[in-house]
């Protein structure tokens, strides 16, 4: 088997060829190069861009259809299911404030009843 160089990041996410970060589950879209020396390249190209960025070249085997052999790393969460998890979590929150300031308001009536009496 022969090898071959992918980018990896800090958080385990791999260079595609698009130059974004993927998880590596679909290995035909991942960056790869027979030469170390022009995945170095890249990774300083990359960290010029973005200077929180901590990549690192990653020699791996290629499987039989010349694909490396990586292990997934972790789901990249969009910007979008990120907006949706702060929204539930709102909504839910907001709806047991709502319950509490609705059982309070009963019990001040119930006062007033009594005063009135």
């Amino acid at each position: 088997m022969a090898t071959v160089f992918v980018i990896q990041n800090q958080l385990g996410h791999y260079l595609s060829k698009q130059l974004e970060w993927v998880d590596g589950r679909d290995k035909r879209v991942l960056y790869r190069t027979v030469h170390r020396d022009e995945a170095i390249n890249l990774v300083f190209e990359q960290s010029s861009k973005n200077i929180a960025l901590r990549a690192h070249p990653l020699e791996c085997e290629t499987d039989e259809t010349a694909h490396p052999k990586v292990k997934a790393g972790p789901a990249i969460m969009s910007p979008h299911d990120d907006l949706l998890g702060d929204a539930a979590e709102s909504i839910d929150s907001s709806t047991d404030d709502d319950q509490e300031n609705t059982d309070s308001n009963i019990s001040i009536a119930d006062n007033d009843e009594n005063l009135i009496l």
